[in-house]
């Protein structure tokens, strides 16, 4: 099933779509859905011509049949390659669905007119324009069906009589042929618009999840932005007050990252600050939250971290797992921070006094050279 499918894809469906740059997923998925119904019309029409030769038609019928399936065949042709070519998907559907209603009109004026067993095949046109262009179209092509249906039914009643080209003998067949070709045709745009648009709607939920996590995220390593981050303190403080907790923030500041920017370049830089956020992904918890706040400037949300003394160790180990050399071209490189932390509510109980007391340690720590301590004792402002 796969094969055949790849195979309709690749040498049926994508050769005819407009090599267009730019073009929208949207626009793409419309285009391969006309490409496919003008090639499900074709392959309908050249079955229905094949599977009635097995049948004993009348000439006048198969000459009407014959002519049909050209006028329609020129439709398609016609469709696909103004597709192909221009590009204008609205101009081709239309070209196709009025070669198609001419097509039926000239065997609805021969089979009899109102009474013709084609004529639920009208219903096709505006189905299709609906589908494929848009409900502006449906409602235009709907007008147009119902103008001529009018004007066959007061004919009707005007006592003029149309030829009939079909026997007595194979009405029956015409009719079913008719209905049967209707309810087809109008079963396939509706499941295959339907798998379209199920296609579409999952790659705009795939599509604005990425968007939601390239806005909440930082793009180099892929930890929360400062936005996201500020979110998230004051989430945490919303449930630290109901639930009477406490929590943590840390604030990291990497040591002589700027030199080794300068001195190996922003690439080399890249691959510390990558490195560091790895690092601090494989010593959180899964309810930890990490974020990137700028440049070099990194920053923790602990949750249920309440405790100096536990807290001091928790930083003393980030440090000692920071510590593992990092191989960086010709020399390397030992990663380092300073750390600075601040607990909710004891040093502060909105996100900016949280991260302004961390902020304040950490630059402590950094002052006294005293990085691999991993935390400062002195005592927020």
């Amino acid at each position: 099933m796969q094969k055949i499918q790849g195979f309709f894809r690749d040498y049926l469906i994508e050769p005819w779509l407009p090599q267009t740059p730019d073009i929208s997923n949207y626009q793409r998925h419309r285009n391969r859905f006309a490409v496919s119904v003008l090639w499900a019309t074709l392959l309908y029409v050249v079955a229905v011509v094949l599977i009635s030769q097995g049948f004993d038609i009348e000439i006048e019928s198969r000459q009407l049949l014959t002519l049909f399936s050209l006028t329609a065949i020129l439709g398609i042709v016609s469709a696909l390659f103004t597709l192909r070519f221009t590009g204008r998907q609205i101009l081709a559907l239309n070209t196709f669905i009025t070669t198609l209603s001419l097509g039926l009109l000239y065997i609805v004026l021969n089979t009899g007119g109102i009474y013709s067993p084609m004529v639920p095949c009208a219903i096709i046109m505006p189905a299709l324009a609906t589908l494929s262009i848009g409900a502006r179209a449906g409602i235009t092509w709907s007008f147009i069906i119902f103008v001529f249906s009018t004007a066959f039914y007061i004919a009707a009643k005007a006592g003029i009589v149309f030829a009939n080209a079909i026997a007595p003998e194979t009405e029956m067949l015409a009719e079913f042929v008719g209905i049967f070709t209707a309810t087809a045709f109008i079963i396939f745009i509706t499941m295959y618009y339907d798998i379209s648009t199920r296609r579409l709607r999952k790659l705009f939920e795939n599509e604005h999840s990425k968007y939601i996590h390239l806005a909440h995220h930082d793009s180099l390593t892929g930890l929360a932005n400062r936005r996201h981050f500020i979110n998230e303190i004051e989430r945490a403080i919303f449930d630290a007050d109901i639930n009477n907790t406490s929590f943590c923030v840390l604030y990291f500041d990497l040591n002589e990252f700027k030199n080794i920017n300068d001195t190996l370049g922003h690439h080399c830089g890249d691959i510390i600050l990558m490195e560091f956020a790895k690092r601090l992904r494989a010593q959180s918890r899964a309810s930890d939250i990490i974020a990137r706040l700028g440049g070099d400037e990194f920053s923790m949300l602990l949750p249920g971290l309440g405790d100096s003394k536990v807290i001091k160790t928790k930083i003393l180990s980030y440090s000692e797992a920071l510590a593992k050399p990092l191989p960086l071209e010709n020399i390397t490189y030992q990663i380092s921070a300073s750390i600075g932390y601040a607990i909710y509510p004891k040093h502060g109980t909105d996100f900016e006094s949280l991260l302004k007391v961390a902020d304040h340690k950490m630059y402590s720590v950094k002052r006294s050279n005293n990085s691999s301590a991993a935390y400062s004792s002195e005592q927020p402002p």
